[in-house]
Formats: C-alpha cells, sequence, structure tokens
C-alpha cells in the first residue's frame, strides 16, 4: 500500500513537469509569433511611410529648415517626386532648396515647370506665388497674386492682398498689376485695413463707371473715412451719390435705416422695441416706431444721424412726433450737438405722454470748426420710484434747412 501511494505521487510530479514544459513552449511561441507581427507591422509602416509623397516632403522640410541638411532634404524630395512625378510641394521644396544651394538656373527651371503644371488649379498657388517671390520671379508673382485675389478667398486672398499693396505701393501700378477685375478686392482691403490715401485713389478710378451695384461697398468707405477723421471726403462723396438734394437723410423712413456713414444708426436698447411702419391709416405716415415695454429705466442714446454741414450757421429741424400712453417723468426729445467739436447743444421739449402727431421744431447754431452735427432721439433715466417706461412713440418727416443766420465766432463768445 505504501509503495502505490508512492508510486501515483512520483506520477503526478512528472505528469505537473509534463504540463509545465507544454506551458513554456506554448508562451515562447506566442512571443515569438507577436516579435514577427511586430516586425512585420514596422516594416508595413516603414514601406508606406517611403510610398507617401506628403510625408517624405514634410521630412524633407525638416532636413532643409530646420537641420541645415540640404543632402538628406535633397533626396527625400527625390524619393516623394518617385513616388508622385507631380506633388506640387515636393516640387516647390525642391525649388527653394535649389536656390539656397545657389543654384539659381535649376530653381527657375523647377519654378517653370510647377507654373506650367499648376495652371488654374487654385491648391497650393500661394505656396507657388511664395517661391516666385523667393526667387525674385515678377512674372510669376504678379499672374498668382491676380488669381489668388480674384479666386480664392478668405485668408488666402488677405494674405495675397497684403504683399500685393506692400510690392506696390502705388495704387495705378497696383490696379495695372493685378487687373480691373480685381479693383473691388483691392477697394475692400484698403476699407478693412483704412487705408484711407490708397482707398481714395482707388475711388477715383472707380468712380467713373459709377455706384451701381456698389453701394454697399462706397458707404463702407464713407464710414471708414468718418473713423479715420476724414469727414469732408466723407461727406463729399455722401452727398454726390446717396443724399445730393437734402441736408437731412430719411428724414420720412421711406427706407430702413442703414445703420452706417451718415443715415440712420439705430442701436439695441434693453425695454425698447423698435420698427420702420407704414401707415395703417388714411393720411397716416411711414413712421419709426418706439415700444416702451415698462421693463426698464431706459437711457435712450443711440437713436440718431451724423448729418454733414456747413460751419458758421444756423440751421432749424423740422419733424412731427406722435405718443401714446407713456409713462414716468422723463419721455423723449430730439437734440443736436457737434460732431467731433464743440457746438451748443440745442433740443426740442419732452413730448407729452399722450399727444397725435405733433409738430416739432427747432434751431441749432453751427460754429465755424464744424463739420457735421448729431441729430439724436434722447430720454434720460428717471430718478423716480416708478421709472420704467411703458407707452409707445413715432417720429417722422424730419428734414433741417438753413434760416438765413450766420453764427460766428463772436456768437460763440460767452
Amino acid at each position: 500500500m505504501p509503495e502505490s501511494v508512492s508510486h501515483n505521487k512520483w506520477l503526478g510530479f512528472f505528469a505537473f513537469l509534463l504540463l509545465l514544459a507544454i506551458v513554456i513552449v506554448q508562451f515562447w511561441l506566442a512571443l515569438f509569433e507577436q516579435t514577427e507581427f511586430s516586425r512585420r507591422e514596422d516594416a508595413s509602416a516603414q514601406h508606406e511611410y517611403q510610398r507617401n509623397p506628403y510625408l517624405l516632403t514634410w521630412l524633407a522640410k525638416q532636413k532643409h529648415l530646420l537641420a541645415a541638411d540640404l543632402d538628406a532634404a535633397h533626396s527625400l524630395y527625390q524619393q516623394a517626386l518617385i513616388v508622385n512625378p507631380v506633388y506640387l510641394p515636393a516640387w516647390f521644396g525642391l525649388a527653394e532648396l535649389s536656390s539656397d544651394q545657389h543654384k539659381k538656373q535649376t530653381a527657375n527651371a523647377i519654378l517653370d515647370y510647377t507654373d506650367s503644371l499648376a495652371e488654374n488649379i487654385k491648391r497650393w498657388r500661394w505656396d507657388k506665388a511664395m517661391v516666385a517671390y523667393q526667387l525674385d520671379r515678377t512674372d510669376i508673382l504678379t499672374r498668382d497674386l491676380s488669381y489668388i485675389i480674384r479666386e480664392i478667398p478668405g485668408k488666402t486672398r488677405t494674405d495675397a492682398l497684403r504683399m500685393a499693396f506692400s510690392l506696390w505701393p502705388d495704387p495705378e501700378d497696383l490696379v495695372e498689376k493685378m487687373g480691373n477685375d480685381n479693383l473691388a478686392h483691392l477697394f475692400r482691403y484698403t476699407i478693412t485695413k483704412k487705408k484711407v490715401e490708397e482707398g481714395m485713389a482707388l475711388w477715383q478710378i472707380m468712380e467713373p463707371e459709377g455706384i451701381a451695384g456698389k453701394e454697399e461697398d462706397v458707404l463702407a468707405f464713407i464710414n471708414m473715412l468718418l473713423s479715420q477723421k476724414e469727414l469732408a471726403n466723407a461727406a463729399a462723396l455722401w452727398k454726390k451719390h446717396f443724399n445730393p438734394n437734402h441736408l437731412f437723410f430719411n428724414g420720412d423712413f421711406s427706407r430702413e435705416p442703414l445703420q452706417t456713414a451718415f443715415g440712420w444708426r439705430i442701436g439695441k436698447n434693453k425695454g425698447i422695441h423698435w420698427r420702420v411702419i407704414q401707415g395703417q391709416k388714411k393720411k397716416e405716415p411711414t413712421a419709426l416706431y418706439l415700444h416702451f415695454n415698462r421693463k426698464n429705466n431706459v437711457n435712450l442714446s443711440n437713436i440718431y444721424q451724423i448729418v454733414p454741414l456747413e460751419g458758421g450757421k444756423v440751421y432749424a429741424l423740422r419733424g412731427k412726433m406722435k405718443t401714446a400712453k407713456l409713462t414716468t417723468d422723463q419721455l423723449p426729445f430730439l437734440e443736436a450737438y457737434g460732431y467731433q467739436c464743440k457746438a451748443p447743444v440745442s433740443r426740442t421739449d419732452m413730448v407729452k405722454g399722450e399727444q397725435p402727431w405733433t409738430d416739432v421744431y427747432f434751431q441749432f447754431k453751427v460754429p465755424q470748426e464744424c463739420e457735421a452735427m448729431v441729430i439724436r432721439l434722447r430720454r434720460k433715466e428717471s430718478t423716480r420710484i416708478d421709472n420704467k417706461l411703458a407707452g409707445d412713440f413715432w417720429l417722422t418727416n424730419l428734414e433741417i434747412a438753413e434760416t438765413g443766420k450766420l453764427f460766428t465766432i463772436v456768437d460763440e463768445q460767452p
């Protein structure tokens, strides 16, 4: 009996060793297979890398621009072009590399080749323009910048415009290089960048064609001139093309507020809803309508119009106002004050809380140094406990006329 037990123990021990050996062999085989698989993956990735012109070109640029390893960069560009002989970024990089290696003839030959490849292709056009700029190839650069400005919007167009204005600061040369079909883009760039002199010069080229289809651009230009304190130029354009027969613009609200230039500007106000309304009843005029919703103690100051006028004169403003159920002690009124100049502030009385269409009239003085006045609808905050404004207000038929009186420096003395 003891011998049988001892024999079974030895059999169990040998079985355990056998199983352990099998486990070790299986683990080794799995490890070997995983290693081989990883090697195949690495080889596949390396193979894919060698077939990718984008990656090869990117690495070539790193070698060229960061490591200054020109030979390695040249080899990588060549590999990229073997994979894809018409991959333009690789050609551009090779042209730049050749230039840095003082191989100007080679660089120019490459640029000429890419110029033929990229004809009428938008992609990479800016990259080619930059190579042309580095090689001082104004023939190609001029065509590329003109094409980009005309055909490719967004940041690329802006970059091209910036370069064009720096290369050809004279507006006539600029238009000659970029073409008349890019004139609108050039003009808008001067507005965006507040280039007054260049904008005025381009406008002189554009103006003989009239403003049909260009109203938005011209208004933006006038507004830019205003922001740069070029009031005389802004007023001259405004009077000639938008308001030749009146001093005040759109006083009857026959069109929506322009929100720019010398037109009506109406801002947002908490507690106020506004719109231009057509007369609902017979003889009811079109008017600016304001509804006060009794939610705020309104400080109204952003409904106004800048009016170009001649200094040294006294003017009169006429209009009509109507109200319904206005509350509180502080109610709307009209006022005139100097635009970018000191002038006596003149105003109407406040409207009544309930009144039918009522004529309003007041005179205001324009000092000799003033070129424009602001006509504004105003309501001051109330100090009463019950100060939230409610009710309705209408305004229309505003016009300004000269009174024939002069306002001289002597009149300005206190």
